[in-house]
């Protein structure tokens, strides 16, 4: 009895002090978050002030009530151009300027850092410190390592790659046509776009990407957007279970593609041969080894996070952008017609690879679906922290500021927003009237400046190819056409609201 009374007293005691000091830590940086919220309301107060802001909650209430970013796009609507907003003690700054997008994203970009603290903190367990979620140094790093992977010369192997994967749609479609049967083309889009980056960045056959990315990473990426509206979702353990799960098996299966890819490329040169050149994993791993360092786990993880990031950046939006473009030809059959007759000019037979030149003539095809980038705001803001003091709009704000860039409302500074009108994107169309100095930041779909996709050019090259096939040899029509239009309201990359369900002719 002495002798557990004589531990347990100082083991207690330590415990106490331990659990003391933790509340105390905790307090503290609470106090020091609480304190920096306090300073930048204070700072900011000469900002318009969004209405309905409410004792404690601020303006969260309302924001988790419907759309968030639709909320945002009334806010500043009214106040032009910027509008603040409160989030329990956090205050936010909506922007809506082409000029002080231009500073953000461009002439100050090192000043205002990626939101990793509030908007992208969900997707850090999938995307940790890959390109979308890094900052500093350590960004520009990966961004050099990474960018010639993405060269230009790079874009003629996607044309083979669309062209196959586009042909396996068509083979399915074909199986709908004129039967009365409606194909949730969303759905195709997706899977399609996830066949076509994993054949690109990691040489998957069509049936692997099936099997594996829809389970884990759809399910993964389909559960961090809905913490972000939905805390609770953190707090109940079958979710959690489920979604750290999902991520360790995706993790185990891309560090044992990226494992096996390294013994391949070691035995090549063992043999005397010059290692793979297949793929854009081949190239990073390329790009790595010529730096000359040694390989390490941390190596590894730091790859497998680069990958994620690349599926998400490289199939997310390009899928939203071909079902929004593929509905709104739907509707107006003249349109639709004219990219048929492109089509039909410039891509071959079937699966076979049409040349980049010929693609790349394919002027109201990519008009198409700009317009449709523009409308619909694939990606409606986008969020930085300030970690520097800045004047945006003539308003002087304090290093802690949460900015808000308000992309839709941007995009719909042109005339007639709400109309679908791809002569917008054609050579003397509207875009090309904005003054120069403004001019990319009235489009930003895959952003501007040094932060801006890498794969953009592969994007929009790959979509032409999907899109025009799809159009030389189908006709669709929605199954509810004046419902289908819906965006959805709290998932980004924003798509339809009830899938895109239309009937092929």
């Amino acid at each position: 009895m002495e002798v557990w009374d004589s531990f347990s007293i100082p083991t207690a005691l330590s415990v106490a002090y331990a659990l003391l000091a933790s509340t105390c830590t905790l307090l503290l940086l609470r106090w020091l978050e609480a304190d920096r919220w306090a300073r930048v309301w204070w700072a900011t107060r000469a900002i318009p002030s969004a209405p309905g802001n409410l004792p404690l909650f601020g303006h969260a209430l309302t924001l988790a009530r419907g759309c968030s970013w639709g909320q945002m796009y009334d806010w500043v609507s009214a106040a032009m151009p910027v509008v603040r907003f409160r989030v329990g003690t956090r205050t936010g700054v909506i922007v809506a300027d082409p000029a002080a997008f231009k500073r953000i994203v461009q002439t100050r970009q090192r000043i205002y850092a990626k939101d990793t603290d509030f908007s992208y903190r969900e997707f850090l367990p999938i995307l940790g410190t890959g390109l979308v979620t890094s900052n500093g140094d350590h960004w520009q790093r990966q961004r050099l390592l990474m960018a010639p992977a993405f060269r230009i010369d790079m874009l003629d192997t996607i044309l083979p790659i669309a062209a196959r994967a586009v042909e396996r749609l068509a083979t399915k479609l074909r199986k709908h046509k004129g039967t009365g049967q409606p194909v949730d083309m969303e759905e195709e889009f997706r899977l399609l776009t996830l066949q076509v980056i994993g054949e690109a960045i990691l040489s998957l056959p069509p049936e692997e990407c099936d099997r594996v990315f829809p389970p884990l990473y759809l399910s993964v990426m389909e559960e961090s957007n809905k913490r972000v509206l939905q805390p609770w979702r953190l707090l109940w353990p079958p979710l959690v279970r489920r979604y750290d799960a999902n991520i360790r098996a995706l993790n185990a299966y891309l560090g044992g593609v990226i494992e096996r890819r390294r013994e391949a490329r070691a035995a090549a040169r063992a043999a005397g041969g010059a290692p793979p050149d297949v793929d854009i994993l081949d190239r990073v791993l390329a790009a790595l080894e010529a730096r000359g360092r040694p390989w390490t786990r941390a190596s590894a993880t730091q790859l497998c996070y680069e990958l994620k990031t690349f599926l998400l950046a490289g199939h997310e939006t390009s899928a939203a952008m071909l079902c929004w473009t593929l509905y709104e030809l739907s509707l107006q059959p003249e349109l639709y017609g004219e990219a048929r007759r492109e089509a039909r000019e410039a891509l071959p037979a079937r699966a076979t690879p049409p040349a980049r030149a010929a693609v790349e003539g394919m002027t109201l095809t990519l008009a198409a679906l700009k317009e449709s980038l523009r409308k619909y705001s694939v990606v409606p803001v986008l969020t930085r922290n300030l970690v520097a003091p800045d004047t945006l709009c003539g308003y002087d704000l304090p290093a802690g500021s949460w900015i808000v860039l308000h992309v839709q409302r941007v995009h719909h500074l042109y005339k007639d927003p709400l109309a679908w009108k791809p002569a917008r994107f054609m050579p003397g169309g509207e875009y090309e009237q904005f003054d120069e100095d403004i001019r990319p930041y009235m489009f930003m779909p895959f952003i501007q400046g040094p932060r801006n996709c890498l794969g953009q050019f592969f994007a929009l090259l790959e979509a032409r190819v999907i899109l025009g096939a799809l159009c030389r040899e189908f006709n669709f029509r929605p199954v509810h056409p004046e419902h289908q239009g819906v965006t959805h309201p709290t998932v980004i990359p924003v798509g339809p609201v009830n899938g895109m369900r239309m009937y092929v002719d």
